[in-house]
């Protein structure tokens, strides 16, 4: 599992409005107990309280112990009975009169129960970090337990990212969009009908959408950081000056700069873009016009009366003048800065230009029915922002099918939970025409919303096939664990930094594949060692295997 697991939240996919008025699947009896949160560092003073803590926060937050139990049998109870005398065993926690062996003793002890505890966990987000006291100098070891750290689990080797976009960027005919070891999109070279399509993670949206305001440049002009003849002509900074000619001399000066800039906000360019953005919004087409409004506007930006070099005041300023000059450049500062938004709109232009590949060379021609096979290759993909569905993976979606199921803990009881909801995908405001063949390439470290989208797009019928590994089987919703009874993603005492998803998930089937992962349509055997080599080393001649079978697919389609 890559080092930062992204959160996500598969909120806004018709599940928070259902979830609010939810009844009880199994009853609990009422317990008085320690909501996680609560405990302090003072309620840990021994090893004892410390499994104590952690075995609570698991017992009420957990979502998989129903799973779990079927699974393997796990018994959350048992686990407590058999553990809680190996704790209580335990003597030595922050005393400093306690002999140093028998602290390291008791540390190895405690490490090695908790890993036989969580190693069985199955959901592949979750992990807990623990602080253990190693010896009486104030020596700790902030260790990380998560599922699967101790059994002899099946790594299958993967297609790194990084590798993996070594040999592709030369795959894709020139032009294609290639952005900066992030991200691949072009048709390939040896099947210029099929274009194919790769990213590390799903930061998509933070990456390449195109944000703009409905207008810039255009403020109320009564607002008050907005510049005005009146209120120079009213400035106190201006009627201290005593002779009537410099007084005039300065203001004329000053007035001019003011109509001078103010022309650009009112000019013809500044009104095309902001036609442009309207077209944008209403079709999402980068045209060529748009690109061309942008630069022009952008380019004239940068080019405006200079209002704050002190050097062109150089013919009105005197002693006299001085706390009027000051006082002039700090309010066209405001007016400029803040009355306009220059700097916004110099920002976002900047980043819409530099957004642009990704709509003229994927988007848009997605949109319009351009591209005819997909090779959509998910491998080595971590998962990332939920914003990413609705801007990515909805533009797939034709039709408004289950793709699978959420829950979460409705009360603290091992076993109190909500029932299954459905999740379903709404299509996007600019969604694919029609439906196009779309091979989806996955491996043990294509995980959470790579996981996601991937049965996304299979729930649209048998033209989207999966090709590849299993996936890694890290579904369970990740969020903020206040909006919902499960989960916690939160530091508990100070000695316990949790990181536990507050839904469980099941695909369209009704199958738990967490710890499991996605079976493909189509299985192609793991890469091996030297073929991990040789997409380094050889990446103009090395053969993937995966993408070849892909390639094989569509090609029939």
């Amino acid at each position: 599992m890559k080092k930062a697991i992204k959160r996500f939240l598969f909120l806004g996919l018709s599940i928070v409005s259902s979830i609010l008025v939810f009844n009880s699947c199994v009853n609990n009896d009422d317990l008085s107990i320690t909501e996680p949160k609560r405990y302090t560092i003072q309620d840990i003073k021994s090893y004892s309280d410390l499994f104590d803590v952690f075995w609570n926060t698991m017992d009420q937050r957990y979502n998989y112990f129903h799973e779990q139990k079927r699974r393997d049998g796990m018994d959350w109870n048992a686990i407590y009975r058999e553990y809680s005398p190996k704790f209580k065993s335990l003597k030595t926690f922050a005393r400093a009169t306690d002999d140093e062996k028998e602290i390291y003793e008791d540390y190895l002890k405690a490490k090695q129960y908790f890993q036989e505890i969580i190693d069985p966990i199955i959901d592949k987000h979750f992990y807990v970090d623990i602080y253990l006291e190693k010896n009486n100098k104030n020596s700790y070891e902030f260790a990380r337990y998560s599922g699967g750290m101790l059994s002899q689990e099946s790594k299958n080797n993967t297609y790194p990212f990084a590798s993996k976009y070594g040999y592709m960027k030369d795959r894709v005919l020139p032009g294609s969009f290639i952005s900066d070891d992030f991200a691949i999109g072009g048709y390939l070279n040896s099947n210029s009908d099929i274009y194919y399509l790769t990213f590390s993670d799903f930061q998509l949206a933070n990456k390449f959408q195109i944000q703009l305001k409905d207008k810039y440049l255009t403020p109320d002009n009564g607002a008050g950081l907005y510049l005005t003849i009146d209120k120079i002509d009213n400035s106190k900074e201006l009627n201290s000056i005593q002779d009537v000619a410099t007084r005039k001399k300065v203001r004329d000066f000053t007035v001019n700069i003011l109509n001078e800039w103010n022309k650009f906000p009112k000019s013809d360019e500044v009104a095309i873009f902001n036609n442009e953005i309207a077209k944008f919004k209403a079709t999402e087409i980068v045209s060529d016009q748009f690109i061309n409004a942008a630069t022009k506007v952008l380019d004239s930006s940068y080019n405006l009366v200079d209002y704050q070099s002190a050097s062109v005041y150089s013919s009105v300023l005197t002693y006299e003048t001085l706390e009027y000059i000051v006082w002039f450049r700090n309010n066209m500062y405001n007016h400029v800065m803040f009355g306009h938004a220059l700097g916004l709109f110099q920002m976002d232009i900047s980043n819409a230009l530099n957004k642009v590949p990704f709509y003229k060379q994927f988007l848009n021609p997605l949109r319009s029915g351009e591209i005819k096979k997909l090779i959509l290759d998910l491998r080595d993909n971590d998962g990332g922002n939920v914003v990413d569905f609705r801007f990515f993976s909805d533009r797939f979606i034709m039709k408004n099918e289950i793709f699978g199921y959420q829950r979460t803990k409705e009360g603290n009881g091992q076993f109190n939970y909500t029932p299954w909801v459905e999740m379903r995908a709404n299509p996007h405001q600019f969604n694919i025409p029609s439906s196009i063949p779309i091979a989806v390439l996955t491996d043990k470290n294509s995980m959470s919303m790579a996981e996601i989208t991937t049965l996304m797009l299979k729930s649209q019928g048998n033209q989207v096939i999966s090709i590849g590994d299993y996936s890694m089987g890290a579904t369970g919703g990740l969020g903020i664990s206040d909006h919902f009874n499960g989960g916690i993603i939160d530091v508990i005492a100070n000695r316990l930094n949790f990181y536990m998803p507050l839904m469980a998930f099941k695909d369209a089937k009704g199958e738990v594949i967490e710890g499991i992962g996605m079976k493909p349509d189509i299985y192609v055997i793991p890469p091996t060692n030297e073929e991990l080599i040789a997409m380094q080393t050889s990446p103009t001649t090395f053969v993937d295997r995966v993408l070849k079978e892909a390639i094989n697919y569509l090609s029939s389609k």
